[in-house]
């Protein structure tokens, strides 16, 4: 994957941190649409010790991850098989051959096309950001960009998401956690003027100078208790 420019990685951070707001179930996916511009969203883990759908952006997409995920067929497994992103611009008869049910409720769902992209590092892959759209066609130059930002927000944290299991903290407590530390890295990187991977090594800097967790420096600056500089330095209000 491509390398996110500062102000796209600040522009979906920021994005995604304002779904902190809605309800746990919906708050990654809401934010994928948003950002994205498309009809619907789903993610869904297809490693790990829980595989299963994360979140969807709203009931159809439920009914077509969940369809995916218990016949493990669908673009969302195929994309996540080969490893590539797998593009259907329309129903045509090639797609209703690959995946009859998928497409019979696609199509009954009023989606007509999807775009399903693997969320993968370089060692391992996690999981599938799936995109639902209602009028046929491609992705525009733009989303293509955008989608592939995301898609590297996606994996770092559902990675993170695996990881912190040995904490014991629910799902959505985790996402409450991550959601709040990629919303105080692009406040920092919006107000300091430096890119999102920076910002978050300023609120590990402070964390660590001053005895907190990053978490605990993430709600600071988002209750806008604290302001962080570029020469680290912060002023509280």
């Amino acid at each position: 994957m491509c390398d996110m420019k500062g102000d796209e990685a600040a522009r979906i951070a920021v994005a995604f941190a304002r779904e902190t707001a809605k309800s746990p179930t919906s708050r990654l996916c809401a934010a994928c649409v948003e950002v994205l511009e498309v009809t619907g969203a789903g993610i869904t883990v297809l490693s790990g010790t829980r595989p299963g759908p994360v979140c969807v952006s709203d009931s159809n997409v439920a009914g077509l991850e969940n369809l995916q995920f218990n016949l493990a067929q669908g673009p969302c497994q195929d994309a996540f098989r080969a490893g590539h992103p797998v593009h259907v611009s329309r129903w045509d008869e090639s797609a209703a051959v690959r995946w009859p049910p998928f497409v019979d409720l696609a199509h009954s769902s009023g989606i007509r096309a999807v775009s399903a992209y693997p969320l993968m590092n370089e060692v391992a892959g996690v999981g599938v950001l799936t995109l639902y759209r209602a009028t046929e066609g491609v992705l525009t130059d733009v989303q293509l960009d955008d989608v592939l930002a995301v898609a590297r927000v996606l994996t770092d944290t559902l990675i993170s998401l695996q990881t912190d299991e040995e904490s014991g903290l629910l799902v959505e407590e985790r996402i409450t956690y991550r959601a709040e530390i990629y919303q105080a890295s692009g406040m920092v990187a919006v107000q300091s003027g430096v890119t999102p991977a920076e910002a978050l090594l300023l609120i590990r800097a402070h964390g660590f100078a001053h005895g907190l967790s990053a978490a605990d420096v993430a709600t600071e600056i988002v209750s806008r208790r604290l302001r962080l500089e570029h020469d680290a330095s912060d002023g509280r209000q």
